[in-house]
């Protein structure tokens, strides 16, 4: 707010000093001189609130820093401010609720109404609620109506809890377009249920087997004292037989005694322990027995055969792991020996000759035999038309080939099955056709093979000539030359 002073600039007689006095009975604004000291500026001295008070107007007067020389009227101006409305998070009302609760309450239980209020009366607006933080999930709370259930089962005795409080965190907001949330803050005191048994703490105990000392064992229960001791006890099972237990005069630990002279070894005691409601439960101690008296204990892992394997059994395991070891072992040499040994031929080195192989069938003779020469074609001008269709293979897996047989019976077959294979093998070239021979041998006088002389007849023939071309030979010039037979 500028204003006007007809006294000397920039001197005490002419700075103005301006101060609100009235429209601002609750101390919302303050009035201060600007740096040229003929202006004032309003500000907001506390937060402003539209739904409270939507417009203030205010008086401001203004007067000079020294007391005017004669009487003269102050100087006053009216200042409006309009305060804007803005979206605002809901309010819980109270912010931190405490409500108290038994642990044991079932599940779906309601267990409180927590509601939120918005402050934006104007706008008309529509509040939700969910859980924002719930560290162990025991809660879950209705959208529309903040009612507070119970999701799963309570436990006063959890990590959670801490001195009886459980805390958890509720949402809630409204529905603007930029929606606006408030937090509050709901607090369960859970009252204790007697629902932990007591327990004995110790689990291992070592006594001696002549004389030994009383045992006290402690007991231990994770509800409240009005829920603990005093505690009872009981043997149960064979343990009555040897051993006798009975509560301290506090009733809060336990007094264990040996009765019989026991052999060394790890024996099971079942106790049954309850609290001051009944509430029981069977603690399994194990007590270490060994020769020893009184409370001189000595005992080593050695002497006590129930307490674990002994020396002769853990040699036996390793021996038996050697052992299986060791077959393993020889089995693999076994087998990589077999499959190192070279297979033997089908037929003996001996019995190839470059390409004349042994049949056993030297000079037996043949069956004559009728063939069928008309299948034949004789002579150039009798072909028949031959017509060539070249065609792509289709995709075929690759055919299995049949090893060449040992017996020489079996080369017939042999020879059919791999020419059958060789018809049906993919590798072969991508096309194939009919190729034609001419016939020879047309106009022969020979009705048949059989009709030629046979070796037996070839008397004078030289066949001296064989025993010259080499050792290769020297089997046919045996059988043809007259050789020696070896």
């Amino acid at each position: 707010m500028p204003v006007t002073d007809d006294d000397d600039p920039n001197t005490s007689a002419s700075a103005a000093k301006f101060k609100i006095i009235s429209g601002d009975p609750a101390g919302m604004f303050s009035v201060e001189t600007g740096p040229n000291k003929q202006e004032g500026i309003i500000k907001t001295a506390k937060p402003l609130d539209f739904e409270a008070v939507a417009k203030y107007t205010l008086v401001v007067a203004v007067e000079n820093e020294i007391p005017f020389a004669v009487a003269l009227p102050t100087s006053t101006a009216q200042v409006v401010v309009n305060v804007g409305d803005v979206n605002e998070a809901p309010i819980f009302s109270p912010a931190e609720k405490t409500i108290s609760k038994p642990e044991n309450v079932p599940v779906g239980t309601p267990l409180v109404e927590y509601l939120a209020r918005d402050p934006d009366t104007a706008m008309k607006q529509k509040v939700t609620y969910k859980v924002g933080s719930d560290p162990a999930g025991w809660l879950s709370v209705e959208k529309d109506s903040g009612i507070i259930k119970v999701k799963t089962d309570m436990d006063r005795e959890s990590t959670f809890v801490k001195d009886g409080l459980y805390k958890a965190l509720i949402l809630a907001m409204d529905d603007d377009l930029v929606p606006a949330t408030g937090t509050g803050t709901l607090i369960i005191q859970l009252e204790d249920v007697n629902d932990n048994p007591p327990a004995v703490v110790e689990r291992l105990v070592k006594v001696c087997n002549e004389e030994p000392p009383p045992i006290l064992l402690a007991v231990t229960d994770q509800d409240t004292e009005s829920n603990g001791p005093p505690y009872g006890v009981q043997m149960t099972g064979d343990s009555a037989k040897n051993w006798t237990a009975t509560m301290n005069d506090t009733s809060t630990g336990i007094i264990l005694r040996l009765k019989n002279k026991l052999p060394e070894a790890k024996y099971s005691i079942r106790l049954d322990v309850r609290d001051t409601h009944g509430l029981s439960h069977v603690s399994i101690v194990e007590a270490q027995v060994c020769n020893c008296k009184g409370a001189d204990f000595a005992c080593t892992d050695r002497d006590i055969g129930a307490a674990g394997f002994g020396l002769p059994v853990i040699l036996g395991i390793l021996g038996g792991v050697l052992a299986l070891l060791l077959l393993v072992l020889f089995l693999l040499m076994f087998m990589r020996r077999k499959s190192n040994m070279k297979k033997d031929p089908l037929l003996p080195e001996d019995d190839i000759r470059d390409n004349i192989y042994y049949y056993d069938e030297e000079g037996g003779g043949e069956d004559d035999q009728d063939y069928d020469l008309s299948v034949l074609h004789r002579g150039l001008d009798n072909r028949p038309e031959v017509f060539r269709n070249d065609v792509i293979p289709t995709f075929m897996p690759a055919p299995q080939y049949r090893p060449r047989p040992a017996n020489p019976e079996d080369i017939g077959n042999f020879i059919d099955d791999n020419l059958k294979a060789a018809d049906n093998d993919p590798t072969a070239p991508p096309y194939d056709s009919l190729l034609v021979f001419d016939y020879e041998g047309a106009g022969s006088e020979a009705g048949s093979l059989s009709s030629l002389n046979s070796s037996s007849s070839g008397g004078d023939q030289d066949y001296d000539c064989i025993n010259e071309w080499g050792p290769r030979f020297k089997k046919l010039a045996d059988m043809y030359g007259g050789g020696e037979e070896e």
